[in-house]
């Protein structure tokens, strides 16, 4: 190979890197200040090596090949949960036939076994908690939390595709009548909006802005809906594949005068890292925060609670 070539290689290189680290450099004193409010160092060393992950994957452009996250753990922790399924000891779900090698035995493993949307004792679902599920999919996350205490949860779920596997899944579970079916995404205030998504993964499901021609899907504030329902929420948990700035928007009032537990996904778009438990803070600056990686690739976790 040419000294020319190497050299050209070495400039691309070098763009993909700048290219990777650009926003973390310009937004470092944010990042500081985010991980000096964690409550314990496994967050804080959580919360560093999702930025190398995030930086290695946007540079490699395959996040496959910087997975960091203990596989040995991720596999007992499926091998467990594809054990206690055959035994009966979790709730049948159904998923599409498309998605069904994502969510099984993974679905299990995250939420029954490593408790995807709980962190110790601090962030944990209480006997009689209302929670309010966003991102609800096929209905697995609302399950769980019943099956962890709550009294009552409401299964925010905008997909067309995901709300038979919904109904389905609700309706074969002996707790069912605790869940209510809530066919809306949420956001920043009450619109409509089209979904997009990959076909292979009915939770890859995001709102978008709707073309005129487009068929769209109702969006509600978490403020409006909770007042209009006489809802007082006490865990809100959103996965809504980068929606939650907006959806967190919409329920300000809601954050501020109940203060709830929360679960938020901060692993959908890189500035959620810090500008999501920033938002949280100005809202509630008594938040005390914990994170956590529940997966391999995805998964990464932002909880708070007073």
């Amino acid at each position: 190979m040419s000294v020319y070539s190497v050299t050209r290689i070495k400039q691309f290189m070098d763009c993909l890197v700048n290219e990777a680290v650009k926003p973390l450099v310009a937004n470092c004193e944010n990042i500081e200040t985010v991980e000096s409010w964690f409550e314990d160092e496994a967050s804080r060393e959580q919360y560093r090596r999702e930025f190398i992950y995030s930086g290695l994957s946007r540079f490699l452009r395959d996040p496959s090949l910087v997975d960091y996250n203990k596989p040995p753990l991720w596999e007992a922790a499926m091998e467990k949960a594809a054990a206690l399924h055959a035994a009966g000891a979790f709730p049948e779900l159904v998923f599409p036939e498309s998605s069904a090698w994502l969510f099984f035995p993974s679905t299990y493993a995250t939420l029954f076994i490593l408790e995807q949307y709980a962190y110790g004792e601090d962030v944990r679902l209480r006997e009689g908690d209302v929670f309010l599920d966003c991102g609800a999919c096929c209905g697995e996350t609302s399950i769980w939390a019943v099956c962890c205490g709550a009294g009552r949860s409401y299964a925010f779920e905008p997909n067309p595709e995901a709300l038979p596997f919904l109904a389905t899944n609700v309706a074969r579970f002996e707790h069912g009548d605790r869940i209510t079916r809530v066919p809306f995404g949420v956001g920043a205030s009450s619109a409509r909006m089209a979904v997009a998504g990959d076909p292979n993964n009915i939770g890859g499901v995001r709102l978008v802005e709707a073309k005129e021609d487009a068929n769209t899907v109702p969006v509600v504030a978490l403020d409006d809906w909770c007042a209009e329902n006489s809802v007082k929420p006490d865990f809100i948990k959103m996965d809504i594949e980068g929606a939650e700035p907006d959806a967190i928007q919409g329920a300000a009032k809601v954050i501020t005068a109940y203060r709830p537990k929360l679960a938020i996904c901060l692993y959908h778009r890189l500035s959620d890292m810090w500008t999501i438990p920033i938002q949280l803070k100005r809202l509630v600056p008594e938040y005390r925060f914990w994170c956590r990686k529940n997966a391999p690739i995805w998964e990464f976790v932002l909880y708070a609670s007073i």
